[in-house]
């Protein structure tokens, strides 16, 4: 009775660890989304708000609409291609730990460490936003210089325990299906989040 007692509170302690686990997984997740959603949302109000400012004094921002469509193209594009890239390995069986193991990771990376063809276009559309972000940056305004250079410079090199490690692999540090996914819900969060910062200054001058 004893033995029966103590086993069904491992039994206890174990489904309440799972379900702990799969509480913060989830929350986690939500709380990436909800972010990614609500700064779409103020991306659509400033485009709205700059364009009718745009309409009435065409001169004076002439210049600046140029490149603020170039830079909204550019990071749609590759927000476009992450939600798609989420979509194709289908962020549900991963939240629910039902998409086979290396998944994800085999859908970036090959089995040598380089880039798969998505990978590589990826690594092409992240490229193209940080040269985007370079030429427009014509203030050479610090903030936006240092969240470029931290976020979309696939060029950078990192350490990790003195060891050398490029970009990818300081981005996808963790190569669970589920780290993966949340790696690339955070580059989906700083391509918006870098909008917006770029918005902010456009709108201080």
């Amino acid at each position: 009775m004893k033995g029966k007692l103590v086993l069904l509170i491992i039994v206890f302690i174990s489904l309440n660890c799972i379900s702990q686990h799969k509480y913060k997984t989830f929350t986690a997740h939500k709380s990436i989304i909800d972010a990614i959603r609500i700064n779409d949302e103020i991306i659509k109000g400033r485009t709205t708000f700059f364009e009718k400012q745009a309409e009435v004094k065409p001169l004076m921002f002439q210049k600046t609409k140029v490149r603020i469509s170039e830079l909204n193209r550019l990071s749609n594009n590759l927000s476009k291609y992450i939600e798609s890239i989420q979509e194709e390995v289908n962020t549900e069986m991963i939240l629910y730990e039902l998409l086979e193991k290396d998944k994800y990771k085999t859908t970036l990376f090959k089995n040598n460490g380089n880039l798969t063809l998505k990978g590589k276009k990826l690594k092409d559309k992240i490229d193209s936003l940080y040269n985007c972000s370079v030429k427009i940056n014509v203030h050479q305004l610090s903030q936006l210089e240092n969240f470029y250079n931290d976020n979309f410079k696939t060029s950078a090199r990192y350490y990790e325990y003195e060891k050398e490690i490029n970009y990818f692999e300081y981005l996808f540090y963790d190569k669970s299906n589920y780290g993966m996914m949340m790696a690339m819900n955070c580059l989906l969060l700083d391509v918006k989040t870098f909008q917006l910062l770029y918005y902010g200054t456009v709108m201080s001058y």
